[in-house]
């Protein structure tokens, strides 16, 4: 399946960007454990670029699918026969473990972290969460027109435009492995 991405214009000085730096699987390792990391579209100032930063404003999303996770186990553990001895009872309750303890991980992280996001592709803590809007392409979608995202270019001053591409791009991502302290690791 092919995706569209969101091309992001200066209307002052013409510098161009895309939301397509966000694409891809990105995790931490710790342990031999993969932990998902959240990221936002940000401005790197040391790439003078957009950039996938770390995000460390979803404690609510983690602590809803914490809850979800545990409640489904809950209810494992209530039928009767849980803890049969069937393999794929057994299966199914340590990828839910597993899945529980990755959130767990990931929430002492932001607890840890928070304010200290990086640029996931340089290693900067130099960022600025893009807090504009261009995930809403149905305003500018179907005329091939531009619309404003109310974030201001730093160090230019203009506002960028978002519009959707002409390219649709159909990709297969290799995972991006980084440290609990955001470097990026190679696996």
């Amino acid at each position: 399946m092919s995706m569209p991405s969101t091309d992001l214009v200066c209307d002052k000085c013409g510098f161009k960007g895309s939301n397509t730096v966000m694409w891809g699987n990105f995790r931490y390792v710790e342990g031999g454990h993969e932990i998902p990391l959240s990221r936002i579209l940000g401005w790197c100032v040391d790439c003078s670029d957009f950039v996938a930063m770390e995000d460390f404003s979803t404690n609510d999303d983690i602590v809803a699918e914490i809850e979800k996770t545990l409640d489904a186990l809950k209810v494992r553990t209530k039928r009767w026969g849980s803890f049969s001895l069937l393999k794929s009872t057994r299966k199914d309750r340590l990828a839910e473990v597993e899945r529980l303890s990755g959130l767990i991980a990931h929430l002492a992280l932001i607890g840890e972290r928070k304010g200290m996001e990086r640029c996931l592709h340089c290693g900067s803590v130099n960022v600025e969460r893009f807090d504009g809007t261009y995930s809403k392409p149905n305003s500018y979608a179907s005329k091939g027109t531009t619309d404003n995202t109310g974030f201001y270019h730093p160090g230019c001053g203009g506002e960028f435009l978002a519009s959707i591409s002409p390219m649709r791009f159909n990709v297969i991502f290799e995972p991006r492995f980084y440290s609990l302290n955001g470097d990026r690791l190679d696996r």
